[in-house]
């Protein structure tokens, strides 16, 4: 059937039929795009709820290690402190038994020094001695007897 060949009536109804098919999607067109508005809204709502949570438990974990990287580092300057106070009590031993060996090597010298003064007094006082024996004899050898 074409156009020519419907009657003026049935002209009238189609084209009320089509008035009132895009009056009507006229009217359903907001909602739609309404409804389609709030299904994407509510889907984009949940992934940023998820990325926030994701977020907030990166960001929790993130704050633990750092707590601990915290506790840690406490700790080595803790360790350090202590450390510095052992090794400066080492190095203050060290350096009193240093100058206690000084003290000690030199009372050794000196006594070794008057020791072997002693042994060329008495070295000289034996010679002495030997001496004064051999004038004896050989004055006893001398004289007739």
């Amino acid at each position: 059937m074409t156009v020519s060949d419907m009657t003026r009536s049935e002209q009238i109804v189609n084209s009320v039929i089509i008035t009132a098919i895009a009056r009507l999607a006229m009217v359903a067109a907001l909602p739609v795009i309404y409804l389609v508005f709030q299904l994407y809204s509510s889907q984009q709502a949940s992934a940023l709820d998820k990325m926030k949570t994701d977020l907030t438990s990166q960001i929790m974990a993130a704050q633990a290690v750092a707590s601990s990287a915290q506790t840690s580092a406490s700790d080595a300057s803790t360790a350090t402190s202590a450390l510095s106070t052992r090794l400066t009590a080492v190095e203050t031993k060290q350096s009193e038994a240093a100058t206690s060996n000084e003290r000690f090597q030199t009372a050794t010298l000196s006594r070794l020094d008057r020791m072997s003064d002693s042994l060329v007094g008495l070295s000289n006082a034996v010679a002495a001695l030997t001496a004064s024996v051999q004038l004896v004899v050989d004055e006893k050898r001398s004289r007739p007897p």
